[in-house]
């Protein structure tokens, strides 16, 4: 076996991963979330609609549809060439009404009647590790999402500078519910604006429809914008998460607040499924209707109005006969729940680096699944993780054995090996042959003890990306841990860790040249380990610990294997 092949696998492991850390620990929040630069801040937007590059018969999203999280109460209704008094006839001259709450066993949402826009979602079954509230918060505080204006070819229709009345001032739903509707509607001059949202108790999905009256061709425009909020532990991890994200045309495209410069838009067109923003575990994200016409452009704005990352993405839905809808989800990134929805957004969650994705994906989603599936009957994860090293040897235990009973039969032809290379050390070609002959004589395989070394690694880095931001492990307790998507915060599992990996190594290397490695790399990958997600840290360990007894099993089986042949030959040579 060529020891300096696994050495290098390693090597190459520990710098990939300590790169991981420092990558993703490079952006740190501020102590205090800064005060808004300008509260009342309103950008006009242009009155043409631009072009999309690629498709000329398709209207874009202005660059500028997407407005800064101020929501002014005295600009009106902006037509290009109509100015429209926002008083609303319904509500005869009354004050604005507070802000609608609606309930559910899963969420608590405000809209503001002014713009029918989205306050806050509050996500009751995950916890809050910043927030003064004990749940997630999904939009920032002081910000908006669901700006919205419906391009009507050369005029606009300011939606989200009205104020609306309300059907109901509280929803509160149940279990059970089949349901409920709520509407914010406004009339003057001769039309009514109508939106309609449905909510339904067991689902973060919820249905919108627009009405505007008349027979108006457009599309409407949707912003999400400044980000969403952190709730996690590392708030700097979280919002180097932070993603625009799209599916056009089957393939999904994403953008950080890095990868757009401030003003710099990028223009998505083709047919899109969905578009939006996600964080390390929660997504606000504009879902074409199940059997309406995809959405037709997005675009991702870069922009900077703090010290932390930034982006304005708004997404295009075609208006027809005065009428626009789409579904919204608001929630967490669940793997059942948005692969139940059918709609490809389970690979929202995209795992790994661009340029190994194609090999990790499949590996964390199989390893997603069956986590999940586990988890059904164990309630623990911890336990979950321990059974699921339990399979990993199993399955590859085949390997195992063959990979074991390799490195004897090339330990047994070293003296040969070493033989061969002094005799034809002045003819490297010769030296090659011979040897290649020795092995095929013996039935060698020099590479067969590396493979079950390097068949584990993708399933490494696909549990260290697993880890990094799958929700189901977020918060899930194990003996003296907290949480295992977290650090051990008293390091017990990174030096069981390297104890159970030294122990390993130990028992399986015998050439005295290989010695050092059997020290140096279980304390490298110890200081690698010890600010690693604490569930991969007892998933590695625990492995560790079945190899030993795998090896240890083996080679006493070997042992008495050979014991018993050179007592039957003993026996063979006195009779």
């Amino acid at each position: 076996m060529d020891q300096r092949r696994v050495l290098l696998a390693f090597v190459l492991m520990a710098l990939v991963l300590v790169a991981s850390q420092w990558w993703y620990s490079r952006l740190s929040p501020p102590p205090e979330p800064p005060a808004p630069a300008d509260t009342t801040r309103v950008v006009e937007p242009d009155t043409a609609a631009r072009p999309l590059a690629g498709r000329p018969d398709t209207a874009a999203v202005p660059a500028d549809t997407v407005e800064r999280p101020a929501v002014p109460a005295d600009t009106a209704v902006a037509l290009a060439d109509t100015a429209v008094a926002p008083g609303n006839r319904l509500l005869g001259g009354a004050e604005a009404p507070d802000a609608v709450v609606i309930e559910t066993p899963l969420y608590r949402a405000r809209l503001l009647p002014l713009g029918a826009l989205l306050e806050q979602v509050e996500l009751l079954r995950y916890p809050s590790f910043t927030s003064d509230t004990s749940a997630v918060l999904l939009v920032p505080a002081d910000a908006v999402f669901l700006r919205r204006a419906a391009d009507l070819g050369d005029t606009r229709l300011r939606l989200d500078d009205l104020t609306y009345a309300p059907s109901d001032t509280l929803l509160s739903l149940v279990e059970g519910d089949s349901g409920r509707t709520l509407e914010f509607a406004w009339e003057g001059g001769g039309r009514r604006i109508v939106h309609t949202y449905r909510f339904r108790p067991g689902s973060y999905v919820v249905d919108y429809r627009l009405s505007i009256g008349g027979q108006e061709e457009g599309v409407l425009v949707t912003g999400f914008s400044p980000r969403l909020q952190s709730n996690e532990k590392n708030p700097g991890d979280d919002y180097n998460q932070m993603r625009a994200v799209a599916r056009v045309d089957g393939e999904i495209l994403t953008r950080s607040a890095g990868d757009v410069d401030e003003g710099e838009t990028v223009s998505l067109g083709g047919r899109i499924d969905w578009a939006g923003m996600k964080n390390k575990y929660f997504l606000a994200m504009l879902l074409a209707p199940p059997d309406g016409a995809p959405l037709t452009a997005a675009t991702f704005r870069g922009a900077t109005g703090d010290s932390l990352p930034t982006l304005e993405v708004a997404v295009a839905a075609p208006l027809t006969g005065g009428e626009a809808g789409y579904r919204l989800y608001l929630g967490p990134q669940e793997y059942r729940r948005l692969a139940a929805l059918n709609e490809g957004l389970d690979d929202v969650n995209q795992y790994g680096w661009s340029w190994i994705r194609w090999m990790i994906t499949p590996f964390a989603k199989w390893i997603v699944i069956i986590m999940i599936w586990l988890h059904a009957f164990i309630p623990s994860y911890g336990l979950v993780l321990i059974v699921f090293g339990v399979m990993v040897r199993l399955v590859m235990w085949p390997l195992t054995v063959k990979s074991y009973r390799s490195i004897q039969a090339m330990q047994e032809l070293q003296p040969e090996i070493q033989r061969i290379r002094e005799q034809h050390k002045e003819d490297p070609q010769k030296m090659q042959q011979e040897t290649m002959r020795l092995y095929r004589e013996k039935k060698v395989n020099p590479l067969g003890g590396c493979l079950p070394n390097l068949l584990p690694m993708p399933i490494l880095f696909a549990l260290f990306f697993v880890f990094q931001s799958t929700i189901e492990l977020r918060n899930q307790p194990f003996l003296w841990m907290a949480d295992l998507s977290q650090p051990d915060p008293i390091y017990i599992l990174p030096v069981f860790m390297g104890l159970t990996m030294y122990a390993s190594s130990k028992m399986m290397t015998t050439d005295p040249k290989m010695s050092a490695m059997t020290y140096v790399m279980p304390i490298v990958l110890t200081f690698v380990f010890l600010n690693l997600a604490a569930g991969l840290v007892l998933y590695y360990a625990f492995s560790n610990l079945l190899t030993f007894g795998q090896q240890y099993w083996m080679r006493r089986g070997m042992q008495r294997t050979e014991a018993s042949e050179e007592e039957a030959a003993g026996k063979d040579e006195e009779g």
